[in-house]
């Protein structure tokens, strides 16, 4: 016969077997982001790396002579092997963390340096352009949500103009309004003038604003902070919270953080693309610049060691993300 306490102590007993199921879920998880991580790190290599010598010309067609010199720095830098095994040496110099010597940008110099010296200025860029995209974004959604389509309109117009049309706009604008003012009389010389050839916290200030508004990123980003607040706005723990009164902004943030998660992680690859060119318009000595420097001069070594970067940075947003999902939304951390 059983006791009126079994049931209790079957159900404390499938409690207690709860949380390893739900490690186990979690650790699984997480080891199979981190594989996703690994192979687009080394999809990112091979891609580009594949492109550049599938790309015609190569780093010694720069060289005075190039032609006449091209059996001996075609056997040093290795650009007379065939492309699987080009590829191979790549990786298995990476792996060891060497990234190589710059072949034409910076002859001689680590890539290790030159990209990480470039890279922490880009921080600068990409970090608060993300964390201002994530607040407009989702002020505007809150904003839009009380209003009809021409509140919709207007956050798409804000954000329409391609990033590089948006940079031009600005730094023209500003200069010539600025000049204006100046020959008037009206003001003396600022110190940020002219832009872009004099660095000054404004020409930083407009870089970050082009990325975390032009060329569609912030529409992007509005819809979908949008979608989810209504959703949210719409289930029954925002009703109940209602029904007794409390504020819902706290339960809608609190609820809204993982998809501000996946949002975030989204919008990195797109500015790290961007940053090309607004670097290149605003004239910051930058990642994206440097690319581009490295891409103009065949420059392999370091067009790779940036790929790398970009890959790891897109990667690991996409981790930090999902790991942060699976920390957030106790769903996801439910056994199979």
């Amino acid at each position: 016969m059983t006791s009126p306490a079994a049931p209790a102590r079957v159900e404390e007993v499938e409690a207690s077997l709860l949380p390893p199921r739900r490690g186990r879920a979690v650790v699984r998880a997480v080891i199979e982001r981190l594989a996703g991580f690994a192979g687009t790190i080394v999809g990112a290599v091979v891609l580009v790396e594949g492109a550049l010598a599938l790309a015609p010309g190569d780093a010694i067609d720069l060289l005075p002579n190039g032609d006449e010199l091209r059996e001996g720095p075609a056997r040093e830098w290795g650009l007379d092997r065939p492309l699987p095994e080009r590829l191979v040496a790549t990786i298995g110099r990476l792996l060891h963390g060497d990234l190589g010597t710059s072949l034409t940008w910076r002859p001689g110099a680590p890539v290790a340096e030159l990209v990480l010296d470039t890279s922490l200025r880009s921080l600068g860029l990409v970090i608060p352009a993300l964390i201002l995209g994530v607040l407009l974004a989702t002020a505007l959604a809150a904003w839009s949500a009380r209003g009809g389509p021409a509140r919709l309109r207007v956050v798409q117009v804000l954000s329409v103009t391609p990033a590089f049309l948006a940079g031009w706009l600005l730094v023209t604008g500003l200069n010539a309004g600025t000049w204006a003012l100046m020959e008037r009389g009206a003001i003396e010389r600022p110190g940020w003038f002219a832009l872009p050839d004099t660095p000054s916290a404004l020409r930083t200030l407009l870089a970050v604003a082009v990325l975390a508004v032009a060329s569609g990123g912030l529409t992007e980003m509005h819809a979908a902070c949008d979608a989810e607040l209504r959703r949210l706005r719409a289930a029954p723990f925002v009703a109940a919270a209602m029904a007794r009164g409390a504020p819902t902004w706290p339960v809608l943030l609190r609820n809204l953080a993982p998809a501000l998660a996946d949002i975030t992680a989204s919008r990195v690859a797109w500015l790290l693309g961007s940053l090309v060119v607004v670097e290149k318009i605003l004239l910051f000595n930058g990642a994206g610049a440097a690319l581009w420097q490295a891409c103009r001069l065949r420059d392999f070594p370091v067009a790779v060691g940036y790929a790398l970067v970009a890959a790891t940075a897109v990667a690991a947003a996409r981790l930090v993300a999902e790991l942060a999902r699976l920390l957030l939304d106790p769903r996801l951390r439910s056994p199979a």
